[in-house]
């Protein structure tokens, strides 16, 4: 008697009758795929960005992605659906299942049991975002935005993350409102000052005006800043990373624990002169870049304030706390091996969100149980998990 394939798990105790959103999620958008969308002038002067086509060992996964895709390895297409998130061959996120193929994506969804799923790009921006080349960059992001615009466009459950620069005001808000035209639901910025501004520099109000009148968050996510230097890298002793040659990862061991340091000084810009005073609505959503620093932040704004404000005039314009700002419009996503229950109880309920960075290896193998394990040992209420699951991002993105 015939059998039907089922790739529906147990429902965990946290997702039964509750609604989850993913806050991280990404494309694998390699190579040929930005020249897609972009201008010949993008196609002709853009980088390799941070995945080239000659990494060593990088044509293995490429072929058992074209070959998966082809549909010449249909048991390991059964095997991935099977595991959505646990198989080994995830970590090949090439050929992982919906990571190139939009249709895919959406029956991903319907596996993870996830209502709707904020979309990244992978390496497409680290090919124009940076260059001095003003007109790469605009052109370059117009085709980045179209592209994530593209991916998403036959799903409504699947939100685009677009990018913006901030090297031209004038030209970022030309931009904004394109990519806001495409369909875009959330913007990513670089966190780092741009050509001697801050961040928080008024020639940016009108952005920030667009972006609240049109519901569409700002995004920093792990890439926003700079990590660990090179002269911190050099030792005077030459040290290889196990299995580096065959590895696109980006992120070192000694960038973790400097990931967020980028985002507090944008985070303090933007809070200290006054940006989320003028822009209440405005949302700003952090996103694997890690959460136990935190609680930490929100106390050193607050200590700030109370005892070096008598010597910035701006700081008396602020009408609340700095960590009530942070409640109020910053949400955050936890790695899930992080001690999430610990940092719910030391932000509370409005910050945190629930993610999977699918289909990347950082997300895990089980996000589900390892946020549940975590949450459970601190007793979350039915309240708080309301809030993680779903509640945090739909304010977030204004669903």
């Amino acid at each position: 008697m015939a059998t039907t394939m089922t790739h529906e798990k147990p429902q965990s105790s946290h997702r039964a009758g509750r609604i989850v959103h993913d806050a991280d999620s990404h494309i694998t958008d390699a190579f040929d795929w930005l020249a897609g969308y972009g201008s010949d002038y993008v196609k002709e002067n853009m980088s390799e960005g941070l995945i080239p086509k000659t990494l060593p060992g990088l044509q293995p996964l490429l072929k058992a992605a074209d070959e998966r895709l082809a549909g010449n390895t249909p048991e390991l297409t059964e095997e991935l659906k099977s595991d959505i998130f646990g198989h080994k061959v995830k970590l090949n996120q090439f050929a992982a299942y919906g990571a190139v193929d939009k249709k895919e994506r959406s029956e991903a969804l319907d596996i993870m049991g996830i209502q709707s799923q904020l979309v990244f790009p992978l390496a497409g921006l680290s090919r124009f975002a940076k260059s001095k080349d003003l007109r790469l960059v605009y052109e370059g992001s117009e085709a980045l935005n179209r592209g994530m615009a593209d991916f998403c466009s036959d799903d409504e459950r699947l939100l685009p993350v677009g990018f913006i620069s901030l090297a031209d005001p004038e030209k970022a808000l030309v931009s904004l409102k394109q990519a806001i035209d495409f369909g875009i639901k959330a913007i990513w910025l670089l966190s780092d000052a741009v050509d001697g501004r801050a961040p928080s520099h008024r020639s940016y109000d009108p952005l920030w005006a667009m972006m609240e009148e049109a519901g569409v968050p700002i995004v920093l996510h792990i890439g926003s800043g700079a990590n660990m230097t090179d002269e911190y890298m050099n030792t005077g002793v030459k040290r290889n990373l196990e299995g580096s040659a065959f590895n696109i990862e980006t992120t070192k061991p000694k960038d973790l624990n400097v990931l967020h340091h980028s985002i507090e000084r944008w985070m303090t810009c933007m809070i200290y002169d006054g940006v989320l005073e003028r822009f209440p609505k405005l949302k700003i959503g952090l996103i694997e870049l890690g959460s136990n620093w935190i609680p930490a932040m929100m106390m050193n704004l607050d200590m700030g304030v109370k005892e070096l404000g008598k010597f910035d005039v701006a700081l008396r314009d602020l009408s609340i706390k700095p960590s009530d700002y942070v409640r109020r419009q910053v949400r955050v996503t936890p790695f899930h091996m992080e001690d999430t229950g610990w940092v719910l109880r030391n932000v509370g309920k409005d910050i945190l969100m629930f993610n999977t960075d699918y289909p990347h290896p950082e997300g895990g193998s089980d996000p589900f149980g390892d946020f549940e394990r975590s949450l459970d040992a601190v007793d979350a209420t039915a309240e708080e998990l309301d809030r993680f699951y779903s509640k945090n991002f739909e304010d977030l993105m204004g669903l």
